[in-house]
């Protein structure tokens, strides 16, 4: 037997939480489900500068705090447990976690995104407790410590200013002779003395000694290696779509045609690609609760008719 509410909504990020505010306001208890920590990849921004209302910038764990606070003035609660696998019976849909299973008409796929590994040689040898894929996960014990950070794009920069701010000294490695990150997080890395760049370079093998982290690399002159106490890999994210059975299908049924009458939606950075902002997560939400807030109307209406 399972609980049943008229909508669920699986992922506490940005995208997650708009589209619960917006629902709880016009009258629908959404079922609010979050496996790891609420606010999503927003835990890991050192500085959110592009989301309106806040000129200045807004550190992403002070967002999340006000996110946070938004549920509460809303008394929406988030459930923390892990959606296993999801189902379909008849016109519900059936979420399986370790809470039990929780049925629903409508459901707001916003399970945002996972990091992207690396083969690399070594790294299996090296104690997990060293690898890092996001900056959140970061435990006080590393603060001051030295970090290498293997990447060249945004998060990677954006990673390596945060953990300048916990004084930790970092060496960013990447085999493009110029960063992918936005001329801006260049310009303020550089500026940074706590952090190195290593354009150019090409990790061929880490291994680990001690307390000690060493990443082998090969640039244009040959090989060379770097040690640190830890190794943060922010190499690109894919969706988080494991969830979903024949994601393909499921895709297709959340993004098909709009006037078909069906319960699926996804939003936020699962369906973004590389445009994940604060902003478009936000907008994704709210659309589809207004678009499940009129079929529901739409539902009533045909009863009473």
């Amino acid at each position: 037997m399972s609980a049943y509410r008229d909508v669920a909504i699986i992922g506490a990020g940005p995208a997650g939480i708009a589209a619960a505010v917006y629902l709880k306001r016009v009258g629908v208890n959404p079922l609010l489900i979050e496996r790891d920590r609420v606010g999503g990849l927003l835990q890991n921004a050192n500085l959110v500068e592009n989301y309106p209302g806040f000129p200045d910038g807004i550190r992403g764990g002070d967002l999340v705090k006000l996110l946070e606070a938004h549920l509460r003035r809303w008394r929406i609660k988030v459930m923390m447990t892990e959606v296993k696998r999801i189902t379909k019976d008849g016109g519900h849909y059936l979420l399986h976690t370790a809470r039990g299973t929780f049925s629903c008409r409508y459901l707001v796929v916003a399970t945002g995104t996972r990091p992207r590994s690396i083969d690399l040689p070594g790294l299996d040898s090296v104690p997990k407790r060293k690898v890092f894929y996001e900056v959140a996960d970061v435990s006080p014990e590393f603060d001051r410590r030295r970090f290498i950070v293997i990447g060249g794009g945004d998060a990677a920069f954006d990673y390596s200013l945060s953990l300048a701010s916990r004084g930790c000294h970092t060496d960013i490695v990447f085999k493009s002779n110029r960063p992918r990150c936005i001329p801006l997080l260049l310009a303020r890395v550089r500026k940074e003395k706590m952090v190195r760049l290593f354009p150019g370079s090409t990790p061929e093998s880490v291994s680990s000694f001690r307390s000690s982290i060493a990443l082998k690399c090969r640039g244009s002159r040959g090989m060379f290696e770097l040690q640190g106490d830890a190794v943060l890999i922010a190499c690109g994210r894919d969706p988080e779509m494991g969830i979903l059975p024949g994601s393909r299908r499921w895709r297709e049924e959340a993004t098909g045609n709009e006037e078909k009458r069906r319960g699926l939606f996804i939003a936020g950075d699962v369906e973004r690609g590389i445009h994940r902002q604060v902003g478009i997560a936000v907008g994704d939400g709210i659309r589809a609760a207004m678009m499940i807030a009129d079929r529901l109307k739409e539902d009533s209406d045909e009863d009473i008719g």
